[in-house]
């Protein structure tokens, strides 16, 4: 059972604006908007502006909506786990946080719709998995590891389907699926306490952390022996470009994931994630030169 304030504490505009903002998590709604957007620019460079809005507004709404229908569905875990998020520390009620869901959610399909049928779908199923994402957490943690990866591989596979080149990010789009599912598998690391109490199955709670660090471990190896293959096999506009990006973004990150495996603290797990936000820009620029020339 949720217990909670009554009321937001020091309930008043800043306050709430603030809350807001640490529910939707701007910054990465925005990078994310811009990562689609990006790719859309390399695959059809001629794109109207028009268009562009309309898919930064989508991705904005999808991803700011994922983070607060997650935080509502997650307070319990969050009060062990991350007790200075807004719904666990009384900043905002969880009745605040699933009308944010749902009017982002809406506003994201809506927004779609110009784009087309195609687009459509690929938000309308993403936005489905996202409300439904704590009964799939509920069955398989594991599960849920897989539906956060495809759904953020979908941010470069929507980015296609608005360019109207639909094949011509497959390989960055499973490159971004394994990348993410490695950062899945280990922030369930951290939360394994939470995801515990709530008898969340993640490879953590399931087979520990020592497997746990050497699947993460694994699937950065698999990606990093990929890059060469796709070089060679692939036909990349610049595949220097993409060699030295993903490499350095694998290896930022694998020198934050090392030093975290060696001492769990809050300070090695901030460096994780912050290492592991700019490798991610880092890697994205690196990914847009696999994009065959028109």
């Amino acid at each position: 059972m949720v217990t909670l304030p009554s009321s937001p504490k020091q309930f008043n505009f800043p306050n709430l604006v603030q809350g807001v903002a640490q529910l939707c998590r701007p910054t990465l709604s925005v990078l994310a908007a811009m990562a689609s957007c990006l790719s859309v620019f390399v695959l059809q460079p001629q794109t109207s502006v028009w268009v562009y809005l309309q898919t930064a507004t989508v991705l904005i709404c999808m991803t700011a909506g994922a983070f607060a229908i997650n935080d509502f569905d997650d307070i319990e875990k969050d009060r062990i786990n991350h007790p200075e998020r807004p719904l666990p520390s009384g900043t905002l009620l969880p009745h605040h946080a699933w009308w944010i869901a749902v009017m982002l959610f809406c506003i994201a399909l809506g927004a779609a719709i110009p784009l087309g049928l195609s687009c459509w779908i690929v938000v309308a199923i993403s936005a489905l998995l996202l409300w439904n994402y704590a009964p799939i957490l509920n069955i398989s943690g594991i599960l849920g590891n897989g539906v956060v990866s495809m759904i953020v591989a979908a941010l470069i596979f929507f980015a296609s389907l608005v360019a109207e080149r639909p094949w011509a990010m497959l390989y960055p789009s499973i490159f971004l699926f394994f990348y993410i599912l490695a950062k899945e598998i280990v922030w369930d690391i951290h939360d394994a306490e939470g995801d515990q109490q709530r008898g969340v199955n993640t490879i953590a709670n399931l087979w520990g952390l020592t497997p746990a660090f050497s699947i993460a471990w694994g699937l950065i190896g698999l990606l990093l022996i990929s890059i060469p293959l796709a070089i060679a096999r692939l036909t990349m506009a610049h595949p220097a470009l993409f060699g030295c990006c993903a490499i350095l973004m694998l290896l930022s990150y694998a020198l934050a994931l090392w030093r975290y495996q060696i001492i769990q603290t809050s300070q090695t797990y901030t460096n994780l994630i912050v290492l592991g936000r700019i490798g991610m820009i880092l890697g994205l620029f690196g990914l847009f030169g696999t994009v065959p020339s028109l």
